[in-house]
């Protein structure tokens, strides 16, 4: 089936193809419409119908491609009405008023056209139709009739007037412009006459279906005594027609399911897909070998590259003149061949014939995209039987095309894998990249040079960046060389640089381009080129050329791989740009010598450059205000100043606001960006984004220019501008911190200093009570020692030991408070000295408990002497107090870090619970009771105190039973302090 053919084309003469186009494209029309395809057939279509929805299916397109296509339409109404078949018509589509007004469609009964003396009369009816079609002729294109039949059921009118009419009607539709539709209502007719009217009827509409009619009948054979033999002769053809039909179709199934199995394999490679090929079509065309040729026309070259069967002359690696194969006819007209006599025709001079004796050959052109084209050729080894059929060369013409494709797309992997292993390179710079992109590319197109040009002013001549085969020799050029080139306008790359996809010439000669600057001094006769960008802005192009004209035209695969190379430096540079932007962004924001200011202008400048935009801002907003607050400019322009203050909604800064984002403009005469901006200001182009500033107004950073932009900004353009907007809120939102905080830190030190004062008054004013309290208690045992009872000396004993330990408590709380914050005044302090009087002063304490207190070599650090004193008593007399060993250890030793140093107090005592370790340096926080071991809850604390107040760390590593290490961190004290 052909299911175009006619489609749409209302030109022509008036014939059954007509009307098949009629119902393949009409949307009433449901089901298949077989073509002609040489069958016998007339311009007369029989349509058995069973609804009058069958019917009007049918017609409804007939009739309105008919009205479309300027033909003249007569329908003659039987079983439905006018009206009926008028209301089907405009639901169809069809102007019916306008149509019977301007007599392209007319409505005729039976009695007017068939039964015109309330008979059938043959002859009559050929001349009332003859006449009809010359007049339409006359004015229209052609006549088209659709008629309901149904008269002939309620007639008296023999099947053989019927027979002798549709001879006569077919005779006369062959002759003129017209074509018919005869109506027949399957449900008002018996059997025989329904199958009379499909043994006349060569074209059958029947059930949506449009059909050619195997059951066709001609009128010569439907007459005379032998018509049943003729019948059966035709029914016994047509079951054997049908049945090799059956079969051809089964074998071109399994030949498209073998081949398909074949091509379609995840399994094999593509030579063992090859050799199944040659396999298949070896046995498919009765011949012996199949093989895979490359072809070199231009060299009279041909190389068999894969083969399968087997050949007395043939075998991979062959190579012979291609004028002396069968091979140079497929390459000639680049399709398929076959050969069965060479002598006659016309190969009996070639040598394969006169030295093989290969008297037979099925053979196809396969074209390669930028390679040597191949041949998929089939040959005997002995004599040919064929001849081969149309369908054997449709068959090897779809192995052709998928070997071809197969071959173009390993080449597309292969060159695109190539592509991908010199750009992921690492260790190649850009240019060492470039260079072997160029080469690439030359060597897939088969051109001779290759090159990177810029164009840094529009008008502007075109510097070469870097090129090779250009010129003499196969050396590089780059633009240290400074080749300049001025292609004129629609001529090489100032073509290219202003198309939107590549611009190739296969061959200049005899076109504009052959006067060119370009072909005439250069001697460029072979061009593809395309753009390269920087960003959005044209940057210049990359292109191929070969001074020798190329045979064929640049495939869309060819410009497809340029223009994929061609992105990829577009990219790269956009990226060395953008690197150099960011490393100078990074440059500005890390200065510590800038204040935020000048930080600011430095961005403002380059984003100026980056952007190239005039104007560069920083705007605080009041969005329930619509106020707009510049805070500060870079660029020179009068209507945008710091200071000053704007409606929001009056400026392009509104549309970033509104979408809480980045936002561009780039054509404010449209639409809502149409602002006081632009019509006061001229400001054309813009580019800014919100910053949400936490805890304080929000900003606008943006960029503008007087100056229209026709280029969208990029993605990296875009990234940018966020990444410097970033780096403003930060640095804000930062300074704004460091206000809060250092506010803080003055009401701490304030609040700090309060306390401080409290407690060594508190502490201070203590000390005489406690003393007083004592000291009477004291009095009150020895004067009425001999009038106390056990009980009352008891309570003296309870009251003095609490004073005692109160008067402790308050002699460390006394100490604590005396620890003055650092001001940077501390001197050098030997640490060995520091414990040599700490043990001095624990002498009588580290007697009793037969103590071994071990010092290494301590450093020197920077501190206040008394402090250090007080922290490394505390540390050392806690290990010889938590101490339940027979004879308690201490060590003290010391390791050099960096600025600082390490010392580290450890011992054998009871150890601390990892999970408490931290609670121990909170003040009055103990682990014991005073029945266990006696403390203030100070001790430690004062040490967190000390150590913190010198800039360094306390830390305590410990298990119960395990002893504890207590680690102190101080600064060193460097060499000058000696």
């Amino acid at each position: 089936m052909d299911e175009t053919a006619g489609r749409g084309d209302y030109g022509g003469a008036l014939s059954l193809d007509s009307g098949l186009a009629a119902l393949r494209s009409s949307p009433e029309f449901r089901g298949p419409v077989e073509s002609v395809d040489g069958h016998d057939c007339n311009d007369h279509f029989a349509h058995v119908y069973e609804t009058p929805e069958e019917k009007f299916e049918a017609a409804v397109p007939f009739v309105r491609h008919g009205i479309e296509r300027g033909d003249r339409v007569l329908y003659v109404v039987d079983e439905s009405t006018e009206a009926d078949v008028r209301a089907a018509l405009r639901a169809g589509g069809v102007d019916v008023d306008e149509a019977t007004a301007a007599g392209a469609l007319s409505f005729h009964t039976v009695q007017e056209t068939y039964l015109r003396n309330e008979t059938f009369d043959v002859d009559e009816m050929i001349d009332f139709y003859g006449d009809t079609v010359a007049a339409a002729t006359e004015a229209y294109e052609g006549l088209r009739i659709v008629a309901e039949m149904t008269w002939i059921a309620a007639d008296d009118t023999p099947v053989e007037a019927v027979m002798e009419y549709e001879q006569r009607i077919n005779d006369l539709f062959a002759e003129t412009d017209s074509l018919a539709i005869c109506q027949y209502d399957r449900e008002r007719f018996d059997p025989e006459v329904v199958r009379n009217v499909v043994e006349s009827h060569p074209h059958l509409i029947y059930d949506g279906a449009a059909c050619h009619n195997v059951y066709y009948t001609p009128p010569e054979e439907f007459f005379g005594d032998d018509a049943p033999a003729r019948e059966n002769d035709r029914m016994l053809r047509t079951l054997r027609d049908r049945t090799e039909a059956k079969a051809e179709l089964a074998d071109h199934e399994r030949f498209l399911r073998e081949l398909y199995e074949v091509t379609a394999s995840q399994d094999r490679t593509f030579e063992e897909k090859l050799r199944a090929l040659f396999e298949l079509g070896c046995e498919r065309f009765d011949l012996d070998m199949g093989a895979l040729n490359r072809i070199e026309p231009g060299e009279d070259r041909l190389v068999v590259e894969h083969a399968g069967g087997e050949h007395s002359h043939f075998e991979v690696g062959s190579e012979l003149p291609l004028s002396e194969t069968y091979c140079k006819a497929a390459a000639d007209i680049e399709t398929a061949v076959d050969v069965c006599d060479p002598e006659e025709e016309g190969f009996d001079d070639v040598l394969v014939y006169e030295e093989f004796g290969v008297d037979g050959y099925l053979g196809t052109y396969v074209p390669v995209d930028g390679g040597a084209d191949r041949t998929l050729a089939f040959v005997p080894d002995g004599t040919c039987e064929g001849p081969f059929s149309e369908r054997d060369r449709a068959y090897l013409e779809l192995m052709g095309q998928w070997v071809g494709c197969e071959l173009n797309r390993r080449r597309r992997e292969q060159f695109i894998s190539d592509c991908y292993e010199v750009t992921s390179d690492p260790a190649l710079g850009f240019e060492e990249k470039l260079h072997r992109l160029l080469d690439l590319a030359r060597e897939r197109m088969d051109l001779e040079a290759a090159g990177l040009t810029h164009l840094p002013e529009w008008d502007g001549a075109f510097r070469t960046e870097y090129a090779i085969g250009y010129g003499e020799g196969d050396g590089a050029v780059d633009a240290s060389d400074g080749l300049w080139t001025d292609p004129g306008d629609g001529c090489y790359c100032r073509q290219a640089i202003a198309a939107d996809g590549p611009v190739g010439m296969a061959d200049v000669r005899g076109t504009d381009w052959a006067d060119d600057e370009i072909h005439r001094e250069h001697g460029l006769s072979c061009y593809l080129g395309t753009k390269v960008t920087n960003g959005s802005t044209p940057y210049g192009t990359l292109w191929v050329g070969s001074g020798e004209p190329r045979d064929r035209p640049f495939s869309e695969t060819e410009r497809t791989f340029l223009e994929l190379i061609g992105q990829w430096v577009s990219y790269e540079l956009e990226r060395r740009d953008h690197g150099d932007a960011q490393r100078e962004l990074y440059e500005v924001t890390a200065d510590p010598d800038r204040s935020f200011d000048e930080k600011l202008d430095a961005l403002f400048d380059l984003g100026r450059e980056q952007f190239g935009l005039e104007v560069g801002g920083l705007a605080a907003v009041d969005r329930e205000a619509d106020r707009i607050e510049i805070e500060r400019v870079g660029g020179d322009h009068g209507a945008y100043e710091a200071g000053l203050s704007f409606p929001l909604s009056e400026t392009f800064c509104a549309s970033a606001v509104e979408a809480d984002g980045q936002v561009c403009v780039l054509d404010p005469a449209e639409g809502e960006d149409a602002r006081r901006v632009y019509d006061e200001f001229g400001f054309e182009t813009y580019l800014g984004t919100v910053l949400a500033v936490e805890g304080d107004r929000d900003r606008v950073f943006f960029f503008m220019s007087e100056d229209a932009r026709e280029a969208a900004f990029s993605d990296a353009e875009r990234t940018f501008l966020d990444l410097m907007g970033q780096w403003i809120e930060y640095e804000i939102e930062r300074r704004r911190h460091e206000t809060d905080l250092e506010e803080t830190i003055d009401r701490l030190e304030q609040s700090n200093d309060r306390l401080k004062q409290f407690a060594y008054a508190a502490s201070h004013d203590l000390q005489e009570p406690l003393r007083m309290v004592s000291s009477y208690l004291q009095l009150l045992e020895d004067q009425y020692r001999d009038e106390l009872d056990e009980t009352a000396e008891e309570y003296i004993d309870f009251a003095v030991d609490g004073a005692d330990r109160m008067r402790a408590m308050v002699d460390d709380l006394l100490a604590y408070s005396r620890v003055e914050q650092a001001d940077g005044e501390f001197e050098p302090v030997d640490c060995e000295a520091v414990l040599d009087r700490v043990t001095d002063d624990l002498q009588v304490r580290i007697e009793e408990t037969d103590a071994d207190v071990v010092v290494d070599s301590l450093p020197r650090v920077r501190g206040d002497a008394e402090q250090l004193e007080q922290l490394f008593s505390n540390l050392v007399a806690n290990a010889v107090k938590y101490n339940e060993s027979d004879r308690p250890r201490v060590e003290v030793t010391a390791e050099r870090r960096g600025d600082y140093c390490e010392l580290a107090v450890s011992d054998n005592g009871i150890g601390i619970d990892p999970e408490k370790a931290d609670r121990i340096f909170e003040v009055f926080k103990r682990l014991h009771h005073d029945d266990e071991y006696t403390g203030t809850g100070i001790g430690l604390s004062l040490c967190q105190e000390i150590v913190d107040n010198h800039g360094g760390d306390v830390s305590v590593d410990s298990e119960p039973g395990e002893g504890s290490t207590f680690t102190v961190t101080l600064p060193a004290a460097s060499d000058r302090d000696a």
